[in-house]
């Protein structure tokens, strides 16, 4: 499951959740070789986006140390700058080797997963 999903729990304000949080821990697969997984976000300006300075700034500001660190903290979402983790939970939960697979790779064999997907009946 993705991370943030716990540190949800962790930071319920129902008892039971926090509780159920509390039981659990966090394992990040693969770290002796390719590394885990990580859920990929991006951002980008069209060429025929019509406020490509503010654009250009609104993504500046995503990815400024404040704003990383609040992705962390708010959100329970490792920043893509990692030095900006400023999360006590995530912090917890360590460090990980994020696979560095090239994406470009993920969008060539996506068709062909899916179909693989549903042969085998996966929803």
């Amino acid at each position: 499951m993705n991370t943030y999903y716990l540190g949800i729990l962790a930071n319920s304000s129902t008892a039971a959740d926090r509780d159920v949080a509390s039981k659990v821990g966090v394992f990040f697969p693969n770290q002796k070789d390719r590394g885990t997984h990580v859920n990929v976000s991006g951002g980008g300006v069209t060429a025929s986006a019509k406020n490509k300075k503010e654009a250009i700034k609104f993504l500046e500001y995503l990815t400024s140390p404040k704003s990383q660190e609040t992705f962390g903290s708010v959100n329970y979402e490792y920043p893509v700058k990692i030095g900006t983790n400023k999360s006590a939970l995530l912090k917890s939960w360590g460090s990980f080797k994020a696979d560095d697979v090239n994406l470009t790779v993920l969008g060539k064999n996506n068709a062909e997963a899916v179909k693989l997907f549903d042969r085998a009946g996966w929803e």
